[in-house]
């Protein structure tokens, strides 16, 4: 029996790698990670190459980039993964896609061009190399971000965790060997940047713009994702671009190093947020179940108890980082961004706040009332804009962090509003059985 037990250990451990292998969802979490931890590092090595003021730029365009991307998602790839995920695909639908993700690209890669030589300022730097190097990075960067989300949606996880591994090698390939023989600058550094996305992108552009162009098809395709992603788009921007505005609003008023010292205190929380982005994964499901199977309390309880595990450590890194903070960014970023340590003490308020928020967006989201999620960051977005310019001009940088947290908090306060609000009985009645 014993003898038979192990002999069976090795099949039983081959169909669990086996699964593993292919299950999607591990590669897209490891893409994720990938994606999240190579973007602190190369923020903490970009730091080191570039100094304060061209680390300032550096940041700038990437805030630039991140808004666009995000807003395009919402129209673009976002409704690709729900609409390929009702029934199998066609190539000519993927390929109609791709040609639009391509288009897409450009724009964007047009418009952040224009914004980085009107807005970024580089003293005795060559006048185009920043909006040219802008240019190729913010293409590359859409690009690649919509080839990989092809491939999940046409069912190769693998390949799309692949050409994500495949982008950052070739980036630090590039950034090494010009480094050792040449210089790292601003420029030089998104190029690099948006040249290996754009490689790590034709696998994907490739096959796809091979397929035969149907002009009724991108009709019915944009038709589709535009009722899928319109909301989304506005609730996304008045959310995740909260940070990114803020930025560019406190490096276009006071200079590239406000943009820099924000960004650098951002870094350090970078562990966190990763940490917070990875309970999407698992909490949502759960809290899903819980109120399918106890109603409102039971869903109430169980995020209540998640929060309160994960918020007690939370809350004693970010004391120990703001204590630190001016020693944490002399080590990790550079003797020139330790002038940013308030900046950095103030940052450290927001992940406890904006936890609290994000357990709350997953109540009203399982609740279905997604329109109090839109409705407090419409709130924070209009807060946010009134308060910045006042605070910019008496506090300077620390002021553009102060209304940073400020942002989070008020749109936190309207989310846990919104979820602790009584309700007619009928409608939690009714929400109990859906």
């Amino acid at each position: 029996m014993m003898a038979s037990s192990v002999g069976s250990q090795p099949g039983g451990l081959g169909r669990l790698l086996h699964r593993l292998w292919s299950a999607a969802w591990i590669w897209s979490t490891g893409a994720q990670a990938l994606s999240s931890g190579m973007s602190l590092v190369v923020s903490v090595l970009a730091a080191r190459l570039l100094g304060v003021a061209d680390f300032g730029a550096y940041v700038l365009v990437q805030a630039g980039v991140v808004i666009l991307a995000v807003l395009q998602y919402q129209l673009v790839a976002g409704p690709m993964m729900i609409v390929s995920g009702h029934r199998a695909r066609s190539p000519a639908y993927f390929g109609t896609v791709a040609r639009v993700a391509l288009a897409v690209s450009l724009a964007i890669g047009a418009a952040v061009a224009l914004y980085s030589a009107v807005l970024v300022s580089r003293p005795g730097a060559d006048g185009l190399a920043l909006p040219l190097a802008a240019f190729v990075f913010a293409v590359g960067f859409v690009a690649q971000d919509n080839a990989k989300r092809i491939a999940f949606a046409m069912g190769r996880p693998r390949a799309a965790f692949g050409y994500e591994l495949l982008r950052h090698g070739l980036f630090v390939a590039a950034v090494a060997g010009l480094w050792w023989g040449y210089r790292v600058d601003t420029p030089i550094l998104l190029a690099c940047g948006g040249v290996a996305a754009l490689v790590a992108a034709l696998p994907v552009f490739g096959p796809a713009l091979m397929t035969r162009w149907r002009g009724g098809l991108l009709q019915a395709v944009g038709r589709q994702h535009w009722v899928l992603g319109r909301w989304l788009a506005l609730v996304v921007f008045v959310s995740a671009a909260h940070e990114q505005l803020v930025t560019i609003v406190a490096g276009a008023w006071i200079n590239e190093d406000a943009s820099a010292g924000l960004r650098a205190a951002q870094v350090l929380l970078g562990p966190l947020l990763v940490l917070m982005t990875s309970l999407e994964n698992i909490v949502p499901r759960q809290a899903a179940r819980r109120f399918r199977e106890g109603g409102r309390a039971a869903l109430a309880g169980y995020l209540v108890r998640v929060l309160l595990m994960i918020e007690i450590p939370v809350i004693a890194v970010c004391a120990l980082i703001g204590a630190f903070s001016g020693e944490i960014l002399q080590l990790l970023m550079g003797p020139g961004f330790a002038s940013f340590a308030l900046v950095a003490a103030i940052i450290v308020l927001g992940p406890p706040i904006t936890l609290a928020r994000e357990f709350g967006v997953i109540y009203l989201r399982t609740t279905r009332d997604t329109q109090g999620i839109f409705f407090a960051f419409l709130t924070s977005a209009v807060v946010t804009a009134a308060a910045i310019y006042p605070m910019i001009r008496a506090y300077g940088v620390e002021g553009a962090a102060c209304v940073t947290v400020l942002g989070h908090a008020v749109s936190t306060a309207v989310i846990l509003y919104q979820v602790r609000r009584p309700r007619p009985s009928s409608e939690t009645g009714a929400a109990a059985t859906v």
